[in-house]
């Protein structure tokens, strides 16, 4: 069995939570993970977008800087970026090899899909020297693999009702698997929440280690995780503020001008980001124009709950002249059924509508449609859906992939 086939088996564990498997692996590895100081990021949303904007500003000081999200879009190596580059597959699979290996010790060990990229990525960083990881959590914080690294900074983006069959469902049991990313002694930043049973955990957890940022009025999601950066950027003593950051799926530079139309990209798949991107919509300078949705969501244990206001039918008559319905082709979870998905609106679309399951072209269809109206298209679903539209653009156009998962 090769390799990546043995990680492609790690998948039939499914999600586990529990840092045994990663420190009995880490320490037979001789600890990478304790090579580098690291921040530590959770939340529900805008982790990724906080990431790698650190990571963005950390090089453009002059460090050497490791960063490690989840999910991955195309593929697995992205998920450990090395100065915003992807690392290659040789020596992806030469640190999988040692993971695979360490594994095997007895008594052995059966480490997660998940807990075995996180191992690769602290073994990738030890080995290049990295002055400083950007580490996204994976799911909640607790009990997260990711919670074993050495944190220097801790920061908490947002809380909001997500992965509540592993987390709680209610906000406060949510924050506290959350924050408890927070080591004793070590700042935890923290966006200041609305909630006052979140912001109660919050203080529970750090104490006087906390510090709360209040960011200013009416900042979309990405300037807000900006604003952050450069604030944290400042507490480590980095002088250059300016770098240049792209995230598929949630920066605003993202895509290029790749259809017939101006596209836009969300990965709002819950119903805080797809509330936030409907509230872009509406203190936009178009807002009156109408525009294409094309929409593709994965499977939700509430999926109407995890849509937020899309669907009130007074945002279909005031923001979208069509809707396609799509699939995330990849992903943990599979792909809401586009007909399904078009059904649990309470909508009359008419003939407003179209069921294209290709979520790539889909995205086609619906820029040729906006240019023969005027208008634009925004995409909004699973961030499987990016990954997707990312790969069908690379292929049928003949794109560098690791040029196009190159963020900073």
């Amino acid at each position: 069995m090769s390799v990546r086939e043995w990680l492609e088996e790690r998948k039939s564990a499914g999600v586990k939570l529990g840092l045994e498997n990663c420190e009995l692996l880490l320490q037979r590895l001789d600890n990478p993970h304790l090579n580098f100081p690291s921040v530590h990021v959770a939340g529900t949303n805008g982790k990724g977008s906080l990431c790698v904007q650190l990571s963005a500003l950390a090089a453009a000081n002059g460090l050497r800087v490791g960063l490690f999200s989840t999910p991955h879009l195309v593929i697995v190596e992205e998920r450990i970026r090395i100065d915003g580059h992807p690392i290659s597959t040789e020596k992806f699979d030469e640190y999988l090899t040692q993971v695979r290996s360490a594994s095997e010790i007895l008594p052995s060990c059966s480490p997660t899909y998940y807990e075995a990229t996180f191992i690769v990525a602290m073994l990738a960083f030890a080995k290049a020297g990295v002055e400083r990881a950007i580490i996204e959590t994976g799911l909640g914080g607790r009990l997260d693999a990711t919670r074993l690294v050495d944190a220097d900074l801790t920061v908490i983006t947002t809380i909001s009702l997500d992965h509540t069959e592993f987390l709680g469902d209610t906000l406060a049991q949510i924050a506290a698997e959350k924050a408890a990313i927070h080591r004793d002694g070590v700042p935890l930043i923290a966006l200041d929440p609305s909630d006052e049973s979140v912001l109660s955990v919050f203080a529970e957890y750090a104490g006087d280690d906390l510090w709360l940022h209040s960011p200013a009025v009416n900042l979309p999601p990405w300037e807000i995780w900006s604003e952050l950066s450069q604030k944290i950027a400042h507490s480590f003593g980095w002088k250059n503020q300016q770098y240049n950051a792209i995230w598929p799926g949630r920066s605003p530079n993202w895509p290029p001008n790749w259809f017939e139309a101006e596209v836009a990209i969300s990965a709002a798949h819950n119903s805080e980001s797809i509330d936030a991107e409907l509230a872009l919509l509406a203190n936009s300078e178009n807002s009156q124009q109408k525009l294409i949705l094309v929409l593709g969501m994965s499977q939700k244990s509430n999926l109407l709950t995890a849509l937020g206001d899309l669907p009130n039918p007074q945002n279909f008559e005031s923001w979208f002249s069509h809707v396609f319905f799509t699939e995330p082709t990849s992903g943990r979870n599979s792909a809401v059924p586009a007909e399904d998905l078009r059904d649990i609106f309470p909508v009359d679309f008419g003939e407003s509508y179209s069921i294209e399951k290709e979520p790539g072209l889909a995205v086609e269809m619906a820029a040729n449609l906006a240019a023969e109206q005027g208008t634009s298209v925004i995409v909004m679903g699973s961030v499987y859906l990016v990954g997707d539209i990312l790969k069908y653009v690379v292929e049928s156009s003949d794109l560098n992939l690791w040029k196009e998962l190159t963020v900073h």
